[in-house]
């Protein structure tokens, strides 16, 4: 950089000759006398005077500007950068140089080698021909020379990359070896923003970037489009040249993001000099499983702030993350870290943190390695307090979240007289020690507690939320009680000892060192100033009150402000009412006029009569308008919000199964028209509908016939048999013997039997008549003469 100053100075040296104009400390000089290293200068202006100074430092000064005769400020002369030139072979070289020689002949009307005095030749003469006349010759002559690329268009292109990059701009114009050969720059700076684009996208193959960029060439150049185009072969070649892996357009996207993202080389640590010097902020997801307000397993979210010189973990917020339900713009429900989570965390940051009944004694103050006496000494606060130091921040550094990005964070870092530092977009080596921070938490802390899920689904065990899961409050103190006894208190790779550079040390030891070296000075909010760091809405009273979303407060000192003109500029009648989400039972009004707060209740709090959030609010908003009631009803959603806190109260209901409804596809109309078989004929009357005909005997004789009891068979007494013609005069007139019934049980007659039987008994069988003699041989005299014997 000193090199390419004094290469500047000189440049601008050279200029300076008697009578030029210039600007010098604040005044207006012509040169009057240069004589070896001082320069005698006249003033211009009425009141100024003459000076005399040596020339390197009239250049050198910040203000210092060659100036026309106008007194308007002349550029600058650029020193090219000619380091290029001597990597090229020596005919390369040669041809860059002849094209140098014929371009400043036609700027000249002279070659650079000519000797003084000498004459431009026919054609080529500044005071005669029009700089378009030169090139027409420049380019017949060059023609006739035998060059390939000598056009007068290609002379131009080349003449002006030559006034504006010296010989090195012709490099790229002439030397067939360039970065992307031929192709013309506007092309690869297209390709360059396509591939830039499709970053976040779905992976897809060349041809699709192919077919982009011809698209984005028509669009940008339409008329140029034929000769700007490069063929497909050209294009997968030119790819290559600029270092973009085919099989790259194929990698999952968050690797794509992190490739295009990575540190730029050299690559140097993050490191800070001073407590609070530098803080890094930044929320992920903790990987954990906890009971949210509403009784159910939720997700959460954790918002940490580390402190780069001391490596210590000023301020951790867990919150949970569900999603919303509804429409976008209108979801109601939906909770993740927002503003007030990290302005909250930012005021626990600058307090010391207590420690809670049942931790560890490892993790109190004054059993660790911070100078707990001076500490106490400095803030009674730390009497009891964690393990924990209390770091004031300087300077913060956060990503372009919204929640980093608000008015809100804003103005709460401009009044701590915290600066704000955003991050460069998806680079994550701007955050690099709260990142690698994240993944030692979830490494030593996520992966002990019950509910862990894993860092995906893939890697999520079975039945997680079946299991036994910490609230949200008990997790918050399991991960307060950890930072103090384990991250702490443990030596940091990132950490070494001034004494002893080969020895790591724990954060609270390098704090111990810090903090002797600068010392301490406590941050005290009061209540009243803790109220400033609430989010707030510009409101009017009314006679209701001030209404903060669907809820309404109200109060008698807050009625002493209704249509009352506020004072603020461009507020008329609206005051700035302040709130917190998380404890929304009260507002507060802010009268800048005499520095105080008026308090407001919700109108409805005794119908909860409990501590509530903010979100909770919301999931009972959510279920009332589901069980068609009204966002207004305030009565309603109260009662809702004492249902959810008892619901919560009492644990989680017990699972109960829910059978999904069907996949069917999408609508289709399959139905085929069916003729109606009773079209056309009329109802019927029922004045003229006939009975049914009635049984012959009544349906109790039916079911309950009376029977008589049959002999036992001789075969098997367990079984009684029941002739057919039970309880009948014998028919003489015939030697055929009745074949015995089914067996069956005694009492009531069973309806197991066909429906045979049973009309049999209410209908018996009419006698058939007697057989003929000359039927002797028919089988039923085998039946017969087989009884008999």
């Amino acid at each position: 950089m000193a090199t390419a100053v004094a290469q500047a100075g000189t440049a601008e040296e050279s200029r300076l000759r008697p009578g030029a104009r210039l600007r010098w400390q604040g005044g207006t000089y012509r040169v009057l006398v240069l004589q070896g290293a001082e320069v005698q200068l006249g003033c211009l202006d009425e009141e100024g005077a003459d000076a005399r100074a040596l020339l390197s430092v009239v250049v050198g000064a910040d203000d210092f500007a060659l100036l026309d005769e106008d007194l308007q400020e002349l550029e600058r002369e650029q020193v090219a950068d000619t380091s290029g030139l001597s990597l090229l072979p020596e005919a390369e070289l040669k041809l860059v140089r002849d094209w140098e020689r014929h371009l400043r002949e036609i700027d000249d009307g002279v070659p650079p080698d000519a000797e003084e005095g000498a004459v431009p030749r026919p054609g080529y003469d500044p005071a005669r021909f029009t700089v378009r006349q030169r090139i027409a010759a420049k380019a017949a002559e060059l023609k006739a020379l035998g060059f390939r690329h000598a056009s007068a268009g290609t002379i131009e292109r080349r003449r002006r990359a030559y006034q504006a990059r010296g010989a090195v701009g012709l490099i790229r114009e002439i030397v067939p070896g360039s970065p992307w050969g031929r192709t013309d720059e506007r092309v690869v700076r297209l390709l360059l923003a396509e591939i830039k684009a499709g970053l976040g996208e779905s992976d897809g193959d060349a041809s699709r970037l192919y077919e982009r960029l011809q698209a984005a060439v028509r669009r940008e150049h339409e008329d140029d489009y034929d000769k700007l185009m490069i063929s497909r072969a050209t294009f997968y070649r030119l790819l290559g040249r600029l270092g973009v892996k085919v099989a790259s357009l194929h990698w999952p996207t968050d690797r794509r993001l992190d490739e295009a993202n990575g540190a730029v080389p050299p690559y140097t640590p993050t490191w800070a000099q001073r407590l609070g010097e530098q803080v890094q902020i930044d929320s992920t997801g903790l990987d954990v499983l906890a009971i949210g307000d509403d009784g159910r397993p939720v997700q959460v979210e954790l918002t940490a702030a580390i402190d780069v010189a001391s490596r210590t973990i000023i301020g951790a917020m867990i919150v949970p993350k569900v999603r919303g339900r509804g429409p976008r713009g209108r979801r109601l429900g939906g909770r993740a870290t927002r503003s007030f989570d990290a302005v909250l965390m930012l005021a626990q940051a600058l307090a010391p943190m207590p420690a809670r009944p049942g931790w560890s004694p490892q993790a109190l103050a004054e059993q660790s390695e911070m100078p707990y006496a001076d500490l106490v000494a400095c803030d009674p606060r730390m009497a009891g307090a964690a393990a924990r130091p209390v770091i004031r921040p300087r300077m913060v550094v956060v990503d372009h979240g919204k929640i980093f990005n608000s008015e809100h964070f804003d103005d709460v870092c401009r009044m701590l007289d915290i600066k704000v530092r955003p991050a460069r977009e998806r680079t994550a080596t701007d955050k690099a020690v709260i990142e690698s921070t994240f993944k030692a938490i979830k490494r030593r802390f996520s992966q002990y507690v019950a509910g862990y899920t894993g860092s995906d689904l893939k890697r999520r065990g079975k039945h997680v939320a079946d299991g036994p899961l910490w609230s949200l409050n008990e997790l918050q103190d399991l991960l307060n009680e950890w930072i103090a006894l384990d991250w702490q208190q443990k030596p940091h790779d990132g950490l070494r000892s001034p004494f002893l550079p080969g020895l790591t040390i724990s954060p609270n030891r390098m704090y111990a060192t810090l903090v002797a070296a600068e010392g301490h000075v406590p941050l005290v909010l009061t209540p009243h100033e803790n109220r400033k760091l609430l989010p707030f809405n510009y409101l009017r009273v009314t006679d209701k009150g001030v209404r903060i979303g669907n809820r309404t407060y109200n109060s008698e000192a807050l009625q002493e402000y209704k249509n009352l003109h506020s004072g603020i500029p461009g507020q008329g009648r609206r005051w700035q009412i302040r709130y917190s989400p998380y404890a929304p039972r009260f507002v507060w009004l802010w009268d800048h006029n005499k520095d105080d707060w008026v308090e407001a209740e919700f109108i409805h709090q005794r119908l909860i009569g409990d501590d509530w959030t903010e979100w909770t609010w919301e999931q009972a908003t959510l279920s009332v308008l589901e069980d068609d009631g009204h966002k207004e009803d305030q009565r309603r959603i109260a009662r809702e919000v004492s249902r959810l806190r008892e619901r919560a109260r009492r644990g989680p209901d017990p699972d109960t199964p829910r059978v999904p409804q069907l996949f069917t596809g999408p609508a289709l109309d399959l139905d085929v028209p069916v003729a109606d078989p009773y079209e056309g004929i009329p109802d019927p009357d029922p004045a003229t509908v006939v009975r049914a005909p009635a049984l012959t005997m009544a349906a109790e004789h039916i079911l309950h016939a009376p029977r008589s009891t049959p002999p036992p068979a001789p075969d098997d007494p367990d079984t009684d048999f029941e002739p057919a013609n039970a309880g009948q005069p014998a028919d003489t007139g015939s030697s055929r013997v009745q074949q015995p019934a089914r067996p069956h049980r005694r009492g009531v007659l069973s309806l197991r039997g066909g429906a045979a039987e049973v009309f049999g008994i209410t209908q018996p069988p009419a006698p058939r008549p007697a057989p003929s003699p000359g039927a002797a041989d028919g089988p039923g005299d085998e039946e017969d003469d087989g009884g008999e014997s």
